[in-house]
């Protein structure tokens, strides 16, 4: 009886802490919710924005491997940046952006409300013990540009690089069977080739120099002093430039008129109180106090597809078709959102995956608009589920196209009886799936066929969609990967915009005078976002070199599914 007695005892205990950690918690929740609302009654002449990993999906849950999220989703800062620049006793924004994370797509929506910002009147300062071309981009929107006095600007342009694992491959003999439609979809060329091919480098010289001339534009925009020769003459020559300043890379930069101030960081408060007449200024971040929600009865929805599209349940940083339905239909049960804003930032994945999230799509934009905008990365499949009758926007520094398919089936024939394993089978039929043996001619006719009959379908639905003829649609096809510039003269998109234009084009298709906007988040639930993550770091342990990911062994082996692949793997190398 003693054990029992003791056994419902520890039960008991262990109830009552539980219960007092969760009042505990609701008591220190209900404590900072009036902190912050008496913080917002004096916000003081200087915001600071000190971000540093900027999460650009709409995920609402508490993450276990995000520690270093900043607070605000990507269109929140941008909604808190426009309300700083309506609030009459704020005068600066000051971003100290040394440790900022984000795609190039945030950082022009962030620009366009910094540009907000200062036509209210209002001045940007911007500082960074070290800039490389992405905080760059962003603190060139502000009115002046510090850097540490022992920092350095690091401007390297655009590049690509790939992987080849050909010879890899023979050494191990491990043999892959690739199959593939469009000359230009060079995803399996790291299977079976040594270098680039020469479409390959044709099409990624030609995305990356536009990239390239896109963050120029901006920055001599945004820059009066600075010149596109002077850009690259910086950059060609940094190595002699630094030796005629003795090493000293943070004058080099003001001398090259890159930078406006050198600063000690100890004396950022002192320098910013020279602009204001409260003169004591604290320079913790303090953006998040401008969080405010409209109160209107009109929603539009914010969704952010992010990651690779798979089929299948929730999983961390991917598409997953079956939860992103569940997510499209509650969107589609909510009487109150009028219209959805759904950003695409994807190098695509399964072909089965992407139709089935397309066909959603096409049945929600027949009772709401919606307005598709793509990210950094909308190719393969992330183009496929944004090429509805929908609006689609995209931005200069946007990889999209990639119109194409492919598929792979490896087998370790050779590899395995190097080791003295041996494989042998009996089959009824003469359609050979198997992880060791090379596919026979039937199997493989099958597969060219398959996947070419993947490629025809996306071509006749970009031609239907974007109405385009079949032989623009191949000319503009062919897995080739566009910038957005290239995208819009193709006619493949249907304008250059960020999340600010995007909204604008809702409510007005919606028909709506006042809106709040409504956050979708995709994750459902604590508990599962921990498995998910979980179980995404044990994949990505066991993957091979990164490079197979693609494959899934299981489904091959367990002959249910043969998948055609609509993914970039190129696009996600852009740096």
């Amino acid at each position: 009886m003693s054990f029992f007695k003791n056994f419902f005892n520890i039960i008991d205990t262990t109830r009552k802490v539980i219960l007092n950690l969760f009042f505990i918690l609701a008591l220190l929740f209900i404590a900072v919710t009036f902190l912050i609302s008496d913080a917002k009654e004096d916000l003081g002449p200087v915001i600071t924005f000190a971000p540093k990993k900027i999460n650009e999906t709409t995920n609402l849950n508490f993450s276990f491997f995000e520690r270093e999220t900043y607070d605000l989703n990507l269109f929140e800062i941008i909604s808190s940046i426009e309300i700083a620049g309506l609030e009459k006793e704020v005068e600066i924004l000051f971003m100290d952006l040394t440790y900022l994370d984000i795609s190039f797509t945030g950082i022009l929506e962030i620009g366009n409300a910094l540009e907000k910002f200062k036509n209210n009147g209002k001045k940007v300062i911007a500082y960074s013990d070290f800039y490389d071309k992405k905080n760059y981009l962003l603190a060139s929107y502000a009115d002046s540009i510090l850097l540490n006095q022992n920092g350095l600007v690091l401007l390297d342009g655009f590049s690509s690089q790939k992987p080849f694992i050909k010879q890899l491959l023979g050494k191990l003999d491990i043999g892959v069977s690739t199959f593939v439609s469009g000359k230009y979809k060079s995803a399996l060329d790291t299977f079976t080739r040594d270098d680039l091919s020469e479409e390959d480098k044709l099409q990624t010289f030609s995305y990356v120099s536009e990239v390239w001339n896109s963050w120029k534009e901006i920055i001599i925009k945004n820059r009066n002093k600075i010149s596109d020769s002077k850009i690259d003459n910086y950059i060609n020559n940094l190595g002699k430039l630094t030796g005629e300043f003795d090493g000293d890379t943070a004058k080099l930069a003001e001398s090259e008129g890159l930078i406006d101030i050198l600063i000690a960081r100890t004396n950022l408060n002192d320098y910013l109180s020279s602009f204001v007449e409260e003169k004591k200024i604290f320079l913790k971040d303090n953006l998040a106090l401008l969080k405010k929600e409209n109160s209107s009865e009109n929603g539009l929805a914010v969704l952010v597809a992010s990651g690779e599209i798979i089929d299948g349940e929730y999983a961390e940083g991917a598409i997953s078709s079956e939860n992103f339905l569940k997510t499209l239909n509650k969107i589609d049960n909510d009487k109150s959102i009028k219209g959805l804003f759904l950003r695409v930032n994807s190098p695509g994945g399964s072909g089965f995956a992407s139709e089935i999230i397309r066909q959603r799509l096409e049945l929600l934009n027949k009772n709401i608009p919606i307005v598709i905008s793509m990210g950094d990365i909308a190719a393969s499949g992330g183009y496929w589920i944004s090429m509805n009758q929908n609006t689609i926007i995209a931005n200069p520094f946007t990889l999209t196209g990639s119109i194409g398919v492919w598929a792979v089936l490896p087998n370790f024939k050779n590899s395995f009886e190097k080791i003295g394993i041996l494989f042998d089978q009996v089959s009824t039929n003469e359609l050979n799936f198997s992880l060791f043996e090379p596919p026979n001619e039937n199997l493989s006719s099958f597969m060219q066929n398959y996947v070419d009959g993947s490629y025809n379908k996306f071509i006749k639905l970009v031609s239907k969609n974007r109405q385009l003829t079949i032989d623009n649609t191949e000319k503009i096809a062919q897995g080739r990967i566009w910038s957005g510039k290239s995208a819009l003269q193709n006619n493949l998109v249907d304008s250059l915009g960020v999340f600010q234009d995007g909204i604008k084009i809702l409510q007005e298709e919606a028909r709506i005078s006042d809106y709040k906007i409504k956050y979708i988040s995709t994750s459902p639930g604590i508990i599962e976002d921990l498995f998910a993550s979980l179980n995404s770091f044990l994949n990505s342990t066991y993957s091979f070199f990164g490079l197979l990911g693609s494959i899934d062994v299981q489904r091959i082996v367990s002959k249910k599914k043969i998948e055609t692949n609509l993914i970039c793997l190129v696009c996600p190398e852009l740096r």
